[in-house]
Parts: C-alpha cells; structure tokens; sequence
C-alpha cells in the first residue's frame, strides 16, 4: 500500500541486507544495558508490527535511545538496515519518528473486516430505516448525525483479542446481534419489542468507539475505557441523547438504558446489572451468541494454521476446541 508518497514494507516482506523506509506499529520498546568487553552501552530494542506480523529492532545511537517523541502503541516512520541477528531478520535503526496518521492507511495495521465496511454500514442504514416507532428512530438519527460518529462507529472493534477485534468489528459484531433478535421476534416473540431490540442492538456497545484508543491499531483502552468502560458509558449516551429529546418517554428510556446495563448477563461478566424484562434477556443471548461464536471460530482458525485438530486449552470457555468440522455424505441415517 503507497501512503504519503511512501511505499509500505510489510514485516513479512523484510529481507536480510535490505534498507527499509516504513511505517510500524510500535508494540514493545525499552532501554537496555550492554556490556562486551568492558565497554559499557546503553541501546534501545523495539518490538515493532503490522498486519503481517512482527519484527525486531535495535538503536544504538545516543540522539535514538533517548528520543521521548513517541511511545508504545503509536505508529512510526523506521529507517534502517536489515540484519540477521540470531536466526531471524532485525532491523538496526538509523533514524525513526512518530508518524504523521494522515499518512497511514489503518488497514496496514488491522485484518480487513470479512466484510467491506461500506456494505455492512449500508446494511444498518436499512435496518435502522425500518424501524416504526418515530422516538426510536429519531434516536438513533440523533446519534448518527455528525460525520464523526458514523465514522467512529464504522471503524471500532468490538474487542481487543477475544471476539470481533478488527476494524469494523463492531459493525460486524451489531449486525450479527441484530439478525438474532429478529429471529428470535419471529420465533418466540410475543413479549418482544423489535424495534426497541433492534435500538438496544446498535446501542448497547455503541460506546466502545470511546472505549478504545481510536489512534493506536492495536486498540488499546482508553482511560475512560479503564475507569468507567463501555457498559456504563453506553448508559450515559442514552441518557445524553433522550435529555436533547424532551418527549421521549421516561419509561423507554429506563428499559433502553436496562438493555446496555445488563447486555453482559452476570455481574461476574461485567454487567451492573442482570436482565430483568424479556427484551433485556433476549438481548443478552443475542449478543452472548454473537460473541461466544466468533471467538469459537477465532480458536479454530489459529489452531489450524498450527496443524493441530485440537485447540490448547481456552481459560473463558473452559474447555479444548476441536477443528474438524462434519461436512455429511456416506453411511445411512
């Protein structure tokens, strides 16, 4: 990808003897002390990625090691040569700045969605143009009125490793937990709302776009993130946006709000609150389903890609995950 007038080397690319000039993601830096013959040193070694993968990377100059312009989690500009250390290529550094973000194309960075952005976006346009009660509606157009929500929503993951954490993830992940709702209206839906579901749906990790560190491809969590998380921020947005809509019934409302509170379940995953109405459970599966599913097809694709047909053992689903999938024909029934 040519960005800025500059052409993107991937770490995958780098070639033992090369120079390289090139944007990197700066996933581990630290000063460290060497010593070879008595003669002391002071260096700098860097972790630094893409979405290719990862390379190492040493600075031995003065001016380099003590450079505080940037930081883990910000991209940088590297130029250097390409050595052989130990086996396996490292880039020895003689020059590296903070990067200029109007020069970075994100998806050098981050998996492409499975899906292209603007035909999932499309998608919720519709859906959310579906929608018959007018106060819900005029919520959710509220909420998408400025140019840099709908971007930020469109570019958010919906989580850092375990399910959906890529840009667009949680486009994907909202669009996912809305087709279960909706099934789950035509099944067994006496005492569902749908359009309130469908709102709950696109609102209920709606603040993970300030969850998470917008700039920082490794989607790192913000101090708001740390400090209140997107549980409770998305209970604020609700409130944020009915207080601009002085008819919107209190009591819809409350159960919207109900809806983000308690989407985790138990309070021992992260929910202030457990679902207490037929909506708030059924949103709860949907978004539970959505998640557990994706992060099912997370540990199969990586086990894999190790040639294994059982997973190692996952601490949140307790339990080894095996690959081999039953595709039918042959024997009877």
């Amino acid at each position: 990808m040519r960005t800025g007038g500059l052409t993107k080397i991937y770490a995958k690319d780098l070639v033992v003897g090369a120079q390289v000039k090139s944007h990197f993601f700066v996933i581990d830096k630290r000063l460290v002390n060497y010593n070879k013959n008595g003669v002391p040193a002071c260096g700098m070694v860097l972790s630094l990625g893409d979405r290719t993968g990862r390379v190492s990377a040493v600075a031995w100059n003065e001016a380099l090691t003590s450079d505080n312009s940037y930081r883990k989690d910000d991209i940088v500009l590297v130029s250097g040569r390409v050595q052989d250390y130990r086996g396996d290529k490292q880039i020895y550094i003689e020059e590296i700045t903070r990067a200029n973000l109007a020069e970075v194309d994100a998806a050098d960075f981050s998996a492409p969605p499975p899906r292209p952005l603007a035909a999932m976006w499309r998608e919720l346009e519709e859906i959310m143009a579906s929608i018959k009660t007018p106060c819900l509606r005029d919520l959710l157009v509220l909420h998408f009125s400025l140019p840099e929500v709908r971007h930020a929503f469109q570019q958010a993951p919906a989580g850092r490793d375990v399910h959906h954490a890529f840009v667009g993830g949680l486009l994907m992940h909202t669009l996912e937990v809305i087709a279960y709702v909706e099934r789950m209206v035509q099944v067994q839906g006496a005492r569902l709302n749908r359009d309130l579901l469908i709102v709950g749906a696109i609102l209920h990790d709606a603040a993970k776009t300030q969850e998470y560190e917008p700039r920082a491809f490794g989607f790192e969590v913000t101090d708001r993130g740390k400090l209140i998380g997107h549980v409770v921020l998305g209970a604020e947005l609700i409130s944020s946006l009915t207080e601009r809509m002085p008819a919107f019934p209190t009591t819809l409302r409350d159960e919207l709000q109900h809806l983000v509170l308690s989407h985790h379940g138990k309070r021992e995953w992260g929910s202030p609150e457990e679902p207490k109405t037929a909506n708030a459970v059924a949103l709860h599966l949907a978004d539970y389903t959505s998640s557990r599913l994706a992060q099912v097809e997370k540990i199969i694709a990586e086990t894999v890609s190790l040639g294994e047909r059982w997973s190692a053992w996952d601490k949140r689903l307790e339990c080894s995950i095996l690959t081999d999938v039953w595709e039918g024909g042959g024997g009877e029934a």
